[in-house]
């Protein structure tokens, strides 16, 4: 919605279904795009409760209910269910959901097995150092970017 205040896109409605606005709740967990990864997922989260009003609320409701190890695959699947809509908007592939859903298990696997590797080969050295901030003339800038299509395909997205 975003978008359409700063007239970047003309339209609010989800490009999935196109039947209801485009919100991060919506696309993430609502949209019948989404709850088609999420029937492959696990089963806490198949049958979740819909309607929540922004990300804050559904996170609030999926980590009263999920265990560590759901929620982090959960975080995965939501990262890759964003990343392949945007790709297929931007004229990219798509995905079966089932490839998500193997997806997501695997670069789950794949961190855990690099954390483990990490903390079996790190060598704790009592630190010094603490934070501090930093001095009143300092900012920290966060901001973010979009990439449109001749970037993304200079970018090497699948066509």
């Amino acid at each position: 919605m975003n978008l359409v205040n700063r007239r970047i896109i003309a339209d609010t409605v989800c490009p999935n279904c196109t039947r209801f606005p485009e919100t991060a709740v919506h696309v993430l967990w609502d949209c019948d795009a989404a709850q088609d990864v999420w029937a492959g997922s696990l089963k806490s989260l198949q049958k979740g409760k819909h309607g929540l009003i922004d990300m804050f609320q559904l996170m609030e409701y999926l980590m009263e209910r999920l265990a560590l190890e759901d929620l982090e695959l959960m975080v995965v699947q939501v990262w890759l269910i964003w990343n392949y809509q945007n790709r297929v908007i931007h004229n990219g592939k798509f995905h079966e959901p089932s490839w998500l859903n193997k997806m997501a298990m695997e670069y789950l696997e794949d961190y855990r097995a690099t954390q483990i590797q990490f903390d079996a080969d790190q060598v704790q050295q009592p630190s010094q150092d603490s934070w501090k901030p930093p001095p009143p003339s300092i900012y920290k800038l966060n901001f973010n970017a979009a990439v449109f299509s001749l970037v993304w395909t200079s970018l090497g997205s699948e066509q």
